[in-house]
C-alpha cells in the first residue's frame, strides 16, 4: 500500500527547477511515497516576507492550514527557507493565544489550523527510509561527492534540531551519500553557507560564499557538488559562470540528493530531470 503524504514544493522549485520535483516525485514513489501537491498554496513568507513584517508567518499558518484541509498531518518540503519559515509557524501554532489570532484570520477563507501538521525536508525523509534505499541500489555510483548540507533544514538547532543529529554538522546528508556506493570528499565547507539566500540583500557577498566553496572543492578533486535545497542549487549551479569567472577550472557538475539516489536506484534519467547517459 501506498502512503500518501502533502507536498509543498515552494514558489523556487516550482518557477525555476521542475527537476527537482520531478526526482523527488520519482524517488519516492519507488519507495512507496505519492507526494500530493498543496493546491492554492501561497509563499511561505521567509525570507522575503520576514524582512519588512512580523505578521509573514501567517503566510505559513495558512499553508499549513491547507494541508490540513487536505486530510494530512505530514507535509514534505524540498526548500530549506520553507522548511524553515513552516516549522517556525508550526512552534508559534502550538501557543493558544497565537492559534487562535490565526484562525480569526483563516476564517474568512473558510480554514482552520490546529498545528498538527508535521514540516518534513526530503533529506530528513529520506533518510527515515535509508534501509529501504540500500535494499534498492542496483547501480552503485563512483563518485565524488561534495555535499553542501541545507543549513536551514537543520538550523537553528533549538527549532529544526534532531534527536542524535547535531544541526552544526549534520550527518544525514553523508548517511545517504554512502548509501549511493559514492565517495563523501570531506573538503571544510560542508556546513557553510553556500551563500543564496544572500543574494537578495548583498549580492557580491553571496557570490564570493559560492566561489569560495567551489574553490574548496576544487581543491579537495570533487567531481560533484551535492545539494539537498534548491537555494544552494540555485546558486552553484545555475549561477555557477558568475562564480568561475576567471578560472573555469572550478566548474563542477551539481546534482540535487534525490537525483544521485534515483540513479542509483536505477530510475531513468528523464525521470530525474537528467539528461540520458550523462552522469553514468
Amino acid at each position: 500500500m501506498k502512503q500518501r503524504l502533502a507536498f509543498y514544493p515552494g514558489c523556487l522549485v516550482l518557477q525555476r527547477m521542475p527537476e527537482y520535483e520531478l526526482a523527488t516525485r520519482s524517488v519516492l514513489r519507488a519507495l512507496g511515497i505519492e507526494l500530493e501537491i498543496v493546491q492554492r498554496a501561497a509563499c511561505c513568507g521567509a525570507p522575503v516576507a520576514e524582512s519588512f513584517t512580523a505578521d509573514w508567518w501567517y503566510l505559513s499558518a495558512y499553508n499549513l492550514a491547507l494541508v490540513e484541509a487536505m486530510g494530512h498531518d505530514t507535509v514534505v518540503t524540498v526548500c530549506g527557507s520553507c522548511t524553515n519559515g513552516l516549522t517556525r509557524a508550526w512552534l508559534a501554532l502550538q501557543d493558544p493565544q497565537t492559534r487562535a489570532e490565526a484562525n480569526r484570520r483563516l476564517a474568512t477563507l473558510g480554514l482552520r489550523v490546529t498545528g498538527r501538521v508535521r514540516v518534513q525536508h526530503v533529506v530528513r525523509l529520506l533518510d527515515e527510509h535509508a534501509d529501504e534505499i540500500r535494499a534498492r541500489v542496483v547501480s552503485p555510483l563512483s563518485f565524488r561527492v561534495a555535499v553542501t548540507n541545507p543549513c536551514q533544514v537543520f538550523r537553528p538547532g533549538d527549532v529544526m534540531g534532531q534527536p542524535g543529529e547535531d544541526p552544526m554538522a549534520p550527518q544525514a546528508m553523508r548517511r545517504l551519500v554512502a548509501l549511493t556506493g559514492a565517495e563523501v570528499v570531506e573538503y571544510g565547507g560542508e556546513d557553510e553557507c553556500c551563500g543564496a539566500t544572500l543574494y537578495l540583500a548583498a549580492p557580491n557577498l553571496s557570490l564570493a560564499a559560492g566561489r569560495r566553496k567551489l574553490e574548496m572543492t576544487y581543491t579537495h578533486d570533487a567531481d560533484l557538488l551535492l545539494q539537498g535545497c534548491g537555494n544552494s542549487q540555485l546558486l552553484l549551479r545555475r549561477f555557477q559562470p558568475l562564480l568561475i569567472r576567471g578560472k573555469p577550472a572550478l566548474r563542477r557538475e551539481a546534482l540535487l540528493l534525490p537525483q544521485l539516489i534515483g540513479l542509483a536506484i536505477g530510475l531513468p534519467a528523464n525521470d530525474l530531470g537528467l539528461r540520458e547517459g550523462v552522469y553514468r
